[in-house]
């Protein structure tokens, strides 16, 4: 649902059947991202008389950003103006004293709901006071701006004194613009403006002082002073706002969705979860719906020893009491470990035994005899199950409960294999794909920059030269030579990755990174001569350039053992490291949320790597030091155009530049550039819309 969706009036009265805050605030909170609001002066039934509202607000990961002015007295403002007292040190008094005794007002439960807006981040609150000759004025504009997740905003303005007591004698009416109406979008935008010119502290007719930490402890202060401290949690508990207090995670409603539907499809099934949306964390909870009533064996694979690891830091907050085996070449004891936890588990009180394995060692027939011994009902959670490609059918017989992750399980639309490998796990039960997790808020927006740089005349002629030997490879529709094909294949897509013009153009593509740390590489796997005539892998390349240009880069790929990786990915984190610079190893399942920016120089033609590189840079990210939050993301992408004959070409390099444009906030301008150059290539966005000819015929031979 969205505002189109409700009746909103042209105005409301605060008498009678139009009141405003039954009939717009409350039903608009419920579908709300931001709710802004200038109260004047604070009053607490501002946030207590839409209880109801906010409630599905917190649900829904909304967030409110609240602006109010001090009462000052005469001579709060003779005191400054003299020199006796810093204006400072009044403002923050006054606001402080009129703050609790408005919060001495609220029922326990709004005042428990609204020591949780502040504490969990709902709420922000700031303090303006107007620069005048005379003295400090007050700030006294009453509006509200609401805007969903489909971008709708609503403003509303006059005195509306949203309360259910108070002031029921006056006869007060606001008026209302809706920014889908014709003639009212205007009067929408210049309230936004003005209000983000409040809050962002760039209005220089008024002083703007951050309030977000005193009011916590006023908050505290009132609820210690009330004896109400010792409800916070079950007041959190009771509304469905469940807060883990082993790991601070609460659950976002998507995420209790999917394990409802998990649990209603007989604890078996397949989460599709845009990369950064939590798969993790749900899954994990998951696995409680099972555990606090029985202990089992829980088996979690990862395709990589840096995600193993990852698994084992977040499953260890959850379950701090149990063993948990890290099963990989990382761990050479891992069966010696296994089996004593397995046989452990059988003779003493049962507990839930948890391994986190490599995909390669839990196909080890070791790990299924091991296994085998235990007499308790197994669970397999499966992370990045796309390449859970040995799915052996004794798996479904010996786990009763099955649980599959992906970003991607298919790569591309209609691929049977996708949903093959989701039926294995009991099909399909949630879906949360990545345009809606941006929409809503769980990932960042971004803006999407391509560079274009020109391929060479023998860069053409090999890629012709490898697709006469591609088409070799079928007679009709049959593939004759699978095998040759795929190498062909991916010899082609390195003839684009490794295209020499990327190189001679390298600090002029870094001149359109805005970023100057916490940016990443992606570069490619293969080899090439630098400007001295040495033959140096690419990404050794890349590093030597960054260094020089005085950047503090890493690398980030196979080469590095697991212990580094992660040292690596912390030194990154806090700001240690400017850039990393990887070929695949970022693409899938690695947690690195401070990443702002990130230039894509080598790519494959692989739907799948476009949505799981697009993830990982789009995951929400607040510094720990500071505190500020990461607001969007970059995505430079360097794209290799050919001669106007080379359509083939142009449709692989094409094809990656419609898939980052559509969902970037840049979208516009960017579908009117490619439109022109589909149209330079004889090309139509069909051509590019999914994988290219070759992709479509499957090699099941």
């Amino acid at each position: 649902m969205n505002y189109r969706d409700l009746d909103i009036k042209i105005s409301y009265h605060s008498k009678g059947p139009d009141g405003i805050t039954e009939k717009l605030l409350i039903p608009a909170l419920k579908c709300t991202k931001l709710y802004r609001r200038g109260t004047g002066f604070f009053s607490s039934s501002v946030l207590s008389s839409i209880t109801d509202g906010v409630k599905e607000l917190i649900e829904n990961d909304g967030k409110i950003q609240m602006v109010a002015s001090p009462k000052f007295q005469q001579e709060d403002i003779d005191a400054i103006n003299a020199g006796y007292r810093e204006r400072d040190e009044v403002v923050t008094e006054v606001f402080s004293k009129e703050f609790e005794e408005e919060l001495e007002k609220m029922l326990d439960d709004d005042l428990v709901m609204l020591a949780k807006l502040v504490a969990t981040g709902v709420l922000d609150f700031r303090i303006i006071v107007t620069d005048t000759k005379d003295g400090d004025g007050m700030y006294h504009d009453k509006l509200g701006i609401l805007e969903d997740f489909d971008g709708n905003r609503v403003v509303f303005y006059g005195s509306p004194n949203s309360s259910h007591g108070g002031y029921k004698s006056n006869y007060e009416k606001i008026r209302i613009a809706k920014s889908w109406v014709t003639g009212q979008a205007e009067s929408v935008i210049d309230e936004e403006t003005e209000f983000d010119s409040l809050w962002n502290k760039y209005n220089e007719e008024v002083t703007v002082y951050d309030f977000k930490e005193s009011i916590k402890k006023h908050i505290f202060i009132v609820i210690e002073r009330k004896g109400l401290k010792d409800r916070i949690e079950s007041f959190w508990e009771k509304e469905g706002n469940d807060v883990d207090p082993n790991t601070g995670i609460r659950l976002r409603k998507y995420q209790k969705q999917a394990i409802n539907a998990w649990v209603n499809n007989g604890y078996k099934g397949f989460f599709v979860m845009a990369t950064g949306t939590g798969k993790t964390w749900t899954a994990i909870y998951a696995t409680k719906e099972i555990t606090d009533n029985e202990a089992i064996l829980l088996v979690i694979c990862a395709p990589y020893k840096h995600l193993v690891k990852q698994w084992s830091e977040d499953v260890k907050k959850v379950y701090p009491d149990n063993e948990i085996i890290l099963v990989s070449s990382e761990n050479p004891r891992w069966q010696a470990e296994l089996t004593n936890a397995v046989m452990s588990a059988k003779y003493t009180e049962k507990k839930t035994v948890i391994a986190i394995s490599t995909i390669i060692s839990f196909n080890l027939p070791v790990f299924k005899r091991i296994a085998d011994k235990t007499n308790m009902q197994r669970m397999l959670i499966v992370d990045e199950a796309h390449r859970f490609t040995n799915r052996e059918p004794y798996i479904q017989d010996d786990y009763k409960y099955l649980l599959g992750l992906s970003a991607t399980p298919s790569s591309r639309k209609n691929d049977k294999r996708g949903d093959e490998l989701m039926e294995f796990f009991g099909g399909k039960v949630f879906d949360l794909p990545i345009e809606y997790a941006i929409q809503r808020g769980y990932l960042v927006h971004y803006n999407y920059y391509p560079i274009f740089v020109d391929s060479t005349p023998d860069e053409e002629e090999k890629f012709k030269n490898i697709t006469r030997r591609m088409m070799a490879c079928w007679r009709g529709d049959k593939c004759i030579d699978p095998e040759e094909f795929v190498k062909q294949k991916r010899n082609r897509l390195r003839v684009i990755a490794m295209a020499e013009e990327k190189m001679k153009q390298f600090r002029y593509i870094m001149g359109h990174v805005k970023e100057k740390n916490h940016f990443i590489v992606y570069c490619g796997d293969g080899r090439m001569f630098n400007n001295r005539g040495e033959e140096k892998r690419h990404i050794e390349q890349v590093k030597d350039i960054l260094t020089e240009d005085r950047y503090r880069v890493s690398q980030f790929t196979a080469q590095e053992n697991m212990k580094i990786r992660m040292e690596l990915v912390d030194s990154f984190n806090k700001g240690m490291i400017d850039c990393l610079v990887a070929i695949r190893c970022l693409d899938e399942g690695i947690n690195i949320p401070s990443i702002n920016g990130a230039l894509i120089l080598a790519s494959n033609d692989d739907y799948r790597e476009f949505v799981q590189r697009r993830g990982r840079i789009l995951r929400k990210y607040a510094d720990e030091y500071s505190g500020e939050e990461k607001k969007a993301a970059n995505i430079y992408d360097v794209i290799v155009l050919p001669d106007y004959d080379m359509n083939t070409w142009a449709a692989i390099e094409l094809r990656r530049f419609h898939e980052y444009a559509r969902l970037a906030d840049n979208v516009d301008e960017l579908m009117e550039r490619l439109s022109q150059m589909l149209g330079d290539y004889g090309l139509e966005l069909d051509d590019i819309a999914e994988t290219d000819e070759e992709n479509e015929r499957e090699l099941d031979e």
